[in-house]
């Protein structure tokens, strides 16, 4: 099956470019699953609405796990962990109750992260999803790039749809999005906290730190809710070494870890290869040249530090293990074993699948999803790929994974409106997070028998030509989707593969503490290009183009410009919500 990522386009501009590059959702060719889990977030000072530690309030859903789904392959009792099918379960109807629409019309604010759907005149499926929901749901559908011109436009006027899709979350929406939020959009406190959620099972599965990484809550009152993803991490702020099966097993043995950061060296030294136009590793410079992963061996934070007793938030890069990490990268590339062409290609993913390097930092999930079958079908012989275990510098040091928070970084809210409407239009969001397995989730994501999809041996579902428009482009699931799961049948033993590493990487997991907290600086054109300069910097001294003794001043620059400001807009929405 083609890469779910072929299909996707460019979302967004470059203030937030490395944001789009963690969530870029691919091509719905193979499964339900979609993004992964968008970076770090954060919150706004309190005059601006504070999103923040929903526990104190009050406001979040309860976690009611549903007992009707059908067994998956794989499970773990860590609710952090996404469940595995190897195939599709025998699909079931789970909405045994009256369609949840009152036949009236529902006006969808949504974003394309596919291309264009098949439009709804010419849609049968988009219809019988209609009909199924007892409801006219119609989408007004725009590029990601339009939404900065678009979505303001929309907060400005009198008629807003009745749910509103905001593309990379509040974190990069427009200015004053909690106060648009607060002042237009329907309190859900009453309808979803704690056990009130139980009214709307489907969206009582969603566990509980997706609503509160996801910032659905402001200021006490929860507006949003989440789409669920997995926890490990992905680019700009996450990332695991990942390695050429075939080139790797047999120079340096089978799933070898490095014992420390010197080993690792010596692996690169011996994959090195650069008479035969092969690298150890390969990585480009819109994530500091893989540098996230190397924070992880040296022990940096993920984002942030917070040392609660003393009050004290620190950056990443004001620590000795990231200036660590940077040496080491810095040495890596001055001793020959990074592909020579990084520093100006815009596509590693490829050049790793083509076999121009052995290894490659890369993300869990759809990142892997989309190289693991390239691998497989773009490739003679086919290869694959897989990543070592997290290990640290020093050897005997505890290893650490960077996660994400876990809900997709896109987020969706509804106007005010009775509540009799609220409840309609719950019930509707419920709807469509049926469970996986169930006719309702086939029909969202694959269609009509027969007409979108036919079933292989196994029972799985192989989209037809006609099936991905009128089906997989619709966005539905950015909308309300299920719990994720892991589940790619054409990926031999994905299921099995992918569970295994998730654990250990959830269990060695270390998440960014401001994720439940927005700086509106941090999001701001000052906080953006201090970010910008800062890192463009940091490329320049692992180039060596750059001394290293220039590191601390240029840290010292980020801080006087932004990241003074940014601190204190995190540590005064944590000690607003302790």
């Amino acid at each position: 099956m083609p890469s779910r990522r072929q299909f996707v386009g460019i979302l967004a501009g470059a203030s937030v470019a490395g944001l789009v590059a963690a969530c870029t959702p691919s091509a719905p060719a193979v499964g339900p699953t979609a993004a992964p889990a968008g970076p770090t977030s954060a919150a706004k000072p309190a005059s601006a609405g504070t999103p923040a530690a929903a526990a104190k309030s009050g406001a979040l859903p309860s976690y009611i796990p549903l007992t009707t789904v059908p067994k998956p392959d794989y499970h773990s009792p860590d609710s952090r962990v996404s469940d595995g099918y190897d195939n599709y379960p025998k699909p079931y109807k789970s909405w045994t109750k009256e369609p949840p629409g009152t036949g009236s019309n529902v006006n969808v604010y949504a974003i394309a992260y596919y291309p264009p759907p098949t439009p709804f005149e010419q849609n049968p499926t988009w219809h019988e999803v209609n009909k199924q929901l007892n409801a006219n749901v119609q989408m007004s559908i725009f590029a990601g790039a339009d939404n900065p011109t678009k979505f303001p436009t929309l907060m400005a006027g009198n008629d807003l749809p009745d749910i509103m899709h905001i593309f990379l979350g509040i974190t990069n929406a427009p200015a004053g999005i909690t106060e648009f939020i607060k002042s237009q959009c329907a309190d859900l406190t009453p309808y979803l906290s704690g056990d009130a959620v139980k009214d709307y099972p489907n969206l009582a599965a969603i566990p509980t730190y997706a609503w509160q990484n996801s910032l659905s809550v402001i200021d006490g009152k929860l507006y949003q809710w989440p789409i669920h993803r997995y926890l490990p991490g992905a680019a700009p702020n996450g990332g695991y070494f990942f390695k050429n099966d075939e080139v790797y097993d047999q120079a340096i043995g089978k799933d070898y870890v490095p014992k420390d950061g010197d080993d690792l060296k010596r692996i690169f030294k011996e994959l090195n290869r650069p008479q035969d136009s092969v690298w150890a590793i390969g990585n480009i410079a819109t994530v500091n040249f893989g540098l996230p992963a190397y924070l992880e061996m040296f022990g940096a934070p993920n984002v942030w530090r917070l040392d609660t007793a003393a009050g004290k938030l620190t950056r990443s890069f004001e620590t000795e293990e990231y200036k660590a990490a940077v040496g080491y990268l810095r040495d890596i590339i001055a001793a020959g074993y990074m592909w020579p062409d990084a520093p100006g290609s815009t596509d590693s993913r490829s050049n790793f699948v083509a076999g121009k390097f052995v290894m490659s930092v890369e993300g869990f999930g759809n990142s892997w999803n989309d190289f693991w079958r390239r691998g497989l079908t773009l490739v003679n012989p086919p290869k694959h790929f897989k990543p070592l275990d997290p290990f640290r510098a020093t050897a005997g040091d505890q290893p650490v994974s960077f996660l994400t928070p876990g809900g997709y970084s896109s987020s969706n809210v509804m106007k005010k409106a009775s509540p009799d409407r609220i409840k309609e239009l719950l019930r509707i969001i419920d709807w469509l997070a049926s469970p996986f397995g169930s006719e309702e989730d086939m029909l969202l994501h694959y269609g009509i028998a027969d007409q979108d999809y036919k079933l292989d041996p196994k029972g799985n579902p192989i989209p037809t030509p006609d099936g991905l428009p009128r089906a997989g482009y619709v966005p539905w699931q950015y909308l309300s989707q299920h719990p994720y799961v892991q589940y790619q049948p054409d990926l031999p033993d994905y299921a099995n593969i992918s569970f295994q590493v998730e654990q250990k990487l959830v269990s060695l997991g270390i998440l960014d503490p401001t994720v439940q907290y927005y700086s509106k600086t941090q999001y701001s054109s000052p906080g953006i290009q201090a970010q910008k300069t800062l890192s463009d910097a940091i490329n320049e001294i692992i180039l060596s183009h750059r001394p290293m003794t220039d590191f601390d001043g240029l840290v010292a620059t980020w801080r006087s410009s932004a990241g003074d400001q940014i601190r204190k807009e995190y540590l005064d929405a944590i000690t607003a919500a302790a």
